[in-house]
C-alpha cells in the first residue's frame, strides 16, 4: 500500500494515532487498528467525527468502522472494472 501508516486508537484517552514509529509515548495506551494512506485516514477521521460527535468510543466501534471503511475503498477501486464504464 502506497505510503500508509499505522492507525492506533485509545479508548482511555479518546485518541487516534497515525504513525510510521512504533516508539510513540504511551504506546502500551494504544491498540493497533490497521494502515491507512492519509487521504483514507482523513475520511475514518471525518466519519468518526460525525458519527460519534463528542461521545466515547471504545475500540470495538473504531475497528469496525475501520473495517467498514476498508470494505468500501475496496469496492470503490473496483468500480473501474465494473460494468458502469463499458
Amino acid at each position: 500500500m502506497r505510503n500508509s501508516k499505522m492507525v492506533f486508537w485509545s479508548e482511555s484517552k479518546q485518541r487516534i494515532r497515525f504513525t510510521t514509529n512504533l516508539t510513540f509515548d504511551d504506546f502500551n495506551a494504544y491498540s493497533y487498528i490497521g494502515r491507512l494512506t492519509e487521504p483514507e485516514f482523513e475520511i475514518l477521521l471525518e466519519a468518526l467525527f460525525f458519527i460519534y460527535e463528542d461521545n466515547e468510543i471504545s475500540v470495538e466501534a473504531v475497528q469496525d468502522l475501520f473495517d467498514e471503511l476498508k470494505i468500501f475503498l475496496v469496492r470503490f477501486k473496483q468500480l473501474k472494472d465494473s460494468s458502469l464504464y463499458e
